[in-house]
């Protein structure tokens, strides 16, 4: 997914009537204009997807109008070109800050897909440690509900005075969620005024390119993002693997920023919006995490697709450790996801220790998996239940990070000519009958869910009636259960200069 910087969703929320705080904004290099808001100002670098700003000098206080050019020219050298421009923000005297969201809810067999509004009467900084006083409004796409069904679901604490004009707000911003077809929209924090009245103060938004109508191009294609020149080696190497196999997106974005002095470096796979959401609450306000990539594997991808992208996701250079989370009501097979997870990381040049959060279709059979092969695999790993918040995840990543690698060497790679060479989605399938000469139908045959790979009569077939969706269960089974008869080899894109 692609991130819409702050002082462009302030455009998009401004024109479904959403109060925002008064601001202009600069274009990099431009001198401030002379008519400014009074001081105290706030000077915010428009960087997207950029996280944990002001712990990098990229959003600063000015008191005084001299110190105005000085302040512009320190953030741009931070920014370090990275940066669109600078918003100049009014200061506002706040008595309440809130905390406002809107995600997608990919449904489940029992759910329609739809929208949920996440609100806290608690917002700023550090909103995921008070993940209790979340209130979640779950909406149908085409029933979102009106601004009383949302006074209504506002919690006691907000004051009654003001409930009607947050939930107007609020309206607004699930307005503007379903105009633009977002996938992420975040208002933290929503302020109260003195005089009862609220306005979004910060904010910022994520969007599918794909999902973008060609009208509203000029506001979310944002300048330097016109095609491969501009994506790095590795991100270019997941767009070969994304033409490879089409089906279903696996997005992957690197980090431009400098990681902090002694921040721990966290590889990720955020699998959805909502996996996303949770982990930039989680770091939101943890200086001392610097998160390397953004990353979503969930659109329907297959697990030989998902294990390519978690290859290029370890290999990224000064990594420490990778965490994996969704919202925790997935779309994509979680079981089929773990063993991705398990063949990138017995695979892989460059594995790394992990916290591993499944949750959704079979989310215990995840977890069992990586009970009976993480004494096998040469880094520690953890995983957790979906009702546990990546927050508490957070808590693990330096003990894990630090643990000491084992002494386990990579499986040599398939020898000889595979027996079945997929296309979609494509990977070769190398089967090894010295190793299974039995009558009785191997473990690796039986766990093929759609039946494609077949026994009769001692010997390995195919069944051209159903096909194979690239799960990884009949690897798994033949490693786990039988006598590594069947083996998987999925090409990786050479690098891309």
């Amino acid at each position: 997914m692609s991130a819409l910087p702050e002082y462009r969703t302030r455009v998009i929320l401004e024109g479904e009537g959403v109060p925002v705080v008064q601001g202009i904004f600069l274009e990099t290099g431009s001198a401030p204009p002379d008519a400014l808001p009074g001081t105290p100002v706030y000077l915010k670098a428009q960087i997207p997807g950029a996280t944990s700003r002001k712990a990098q000098g990229l959003v600063r206080r000015v008191d005084s109008i001299d110190d105005i050019p000085i302040e512009l020219k320190a953030i741009e050298q931070a920014a370090d070109g990275a940066m669109e421009g600078i918003l100049i923000a009014s200061g506002l005297d706040i008595i309440k800050e809130y905390y406002a969201a809107c995600t997608l809810d990919f449904g489940s067999e029992e759910r329609l897909p739809g929208g949920v509004l996440v609100f806290s009467a608690e917002g700023g900084s550090g909103v995921e440690e008070r993940s209790g006083s979340l209130v979640s409004i779950p909406f149908l796409l085409i029933a979102p509900p009106s601004p009383g069904d949302i006074m209504d679901a506002l919690p006691s604490s907000v004051p009654e005075a003001s409930a009607e004009s947050l939930a107007s707000l609020l309206h607004g911003m699930i307005g503007t969620f379903l105009k633009y077809r977002l996938t992420v929209l975040e208002a933290n924090p929503v302020g109260l005024l003195a005089d009862g009245s609220v306005t979004v103060v910060d904010c910022r938004a994520e969007f599918e390119k794909s999902a973008v109508r060609k009208g509203d191009r000029d506001l979310f294609i944002t300048p330097g993002s016109k095609g491969s020149a501009d994506l790095t080696p590795l991100e270019r190497k997941v767009a070969a693997i994304n033409a490879a196999d089409p089906s279903g997106t696996g997005f992957f974005r690197q980090n431009r920023e400098v990681p902090p002095a002694g921040a721990l470096r966290v590889a990720t796979n955020l699998c959805g919006g909502g996996g996303k959401m949770l982990w930039e609450m989680t770091t939101g306000y943890r200086p001392s995490i610097f998160t390397m990539n953004e990353s979503d594997t969930s659109g329907g991808l297959s697990a030989f697709k998902s294990c390519r992208i978690l290859k290029v996701i370890l290999s990224q250079e000064g990594a420490q450790v990778l965490i994996l989370t969704g919202s925790g009501m997935a779309f994509q097979n979680q079981h089929h996801l773990a063993a991705a997870v398990w063949k990138a990381l017995r695979e892989s040049p460059t594995p790394l220790p992990c916290l591993l959060r499944f949750g959704g279709t079979d989310e215990n059979r995840a977890r069992e998996l990586f009970e009976r092969v993480s004494g096998s695999l040469p880094v520690q790993v953890r995983t957790y239940p979906a009702e546990i918040f990546p927050n508490a995840m957070a808590d693990d990543l330096e003990v894990i990070a630090l643990s000491e690698a084992l002494s386990v060497d990579p499986p040599p790679p398939a020898q000889g000519e595979p027996f079945l060479t997929v296309e979609v989605p494509p990977g070769r399938i190398f089967f090894y009958p010295e190793l299974w000469p039995f009558e009785e139908s191997p473990p690796s045959v039986t766990a093929c869910p759609t039946g494609f790979l077949k026994w009769e009569d001692g010997t390995l077939s195919v069944d051209t009636e159903a096909r194979c969706i690239g799960c990884l269960m009949c690897e798994c089974a033949a490693l786990l259960d039988g006598n590594s008869e069947i083996r998987i080899e999925l090409d990786m894109p050479e690098e891309v200069d």
